[in-house]
């Protein structure tokens, strides 16, 4: 199956290179400087039946640009999923937001909370990956100038439509590899896409700290958003 996953992430990044960055902004793409930590990760995916995917919208800068693990934060990534893969540094890199992959000093917020309400529900990473996975459907990190990060919703519509087609095709192949069934769409973004493939399930809100009205909810390692999941089939 792992084969199979090459196959398709090599797919992915030959359209995504064709596609090219959208004028005025950089773009990182993690599932080349950091494939190595990615394909660590996904093994784990890969290890059980695959049955929930849990789908996220894109890399922020501070995780899975940095470390190419969907909601990346990188204590957890190192020791609760137990990652130790090489990140290699791209070709140009934003002065103001260079790749330091694992000695990058930020945990990702979004990735702190995300992987801490699945760490408490799952002391044992290998107990939630024996049926679930987590997945971005969008591999690209976008910034300005300055160094912000810029939502895929924000792009300028001609290149996002053309990144959301190329992305969404990426995403059906990848459920059907994975025989996914149960979906849970972190944010608003994810949910329509999988909406637009008539996966529309459960959804919850994203953990960014931009997101104030999630503040509370995913306080206490999300104990409310892992109550809901758990209620909901979701996390076991």
């Amino acid at each position: 199956m792992c084969s199979a996953l090459d196959r398709l992430v090599c797919s992915l990044n030959a359209g995504l290179s064709d596609l090219g960055s959208p004028e005025g902004l950089f773009t990182y793409n993690p599932l080349v400087h950091a494939r190595a930590v990615f394909d660590e990760f996904e093994e784990r995916c890969f290890s059980g039946s695959g049955e929930v995917m849990f789908l996220g919208m894109n890399p922020g800068p501070f995780g899975m640009m940095q470390l190419g693990v969907p909601f990346g934060a990188r204590s957890l990534a190192r020791d609760y999923l137990g990652l130790s893969a090489p990140v290699q540094h791209p070709a140009i890199e934003h002065p103001k937001r260079p790749i330091l992959g694992w000695d990058i000093k930020r945990d990702e917020v979004s990735g702190k909370r995300f992987w801490s309400m699945i760490r408490a529900q799952h002391p044992c990473a290998s107990d939630f990956f024996a049926y679930a996975s987590v997945q971005n459907f969008c591999p690209l990190a976008f910034l300005d100038s300055e160094g912000r990060n810029v939502t895929p919703e924000a792009l300028e519509k001609s290149y996002r439509k053309r990144l959301e087609e190329i992305c969404l095709d990426h995403l059906d192949q990848l459920i059907r590899l994975l025989g996914a069934r149960r979906f849970v769409a972190v944010g608003g973004y994810a949910d329509k896409m999988l909406a637009k493939l008539g996966h529309a399930d459960m959804k919850i809100p994203h953990p960014s700290p931009l997101n104030r009205s999630a503040a509370v909810q995913w306080a206490d390692d999300g104990a409310m958003v892992r109550t809901y999941l758990i209620k909901e089939g979701g996390l076991r």
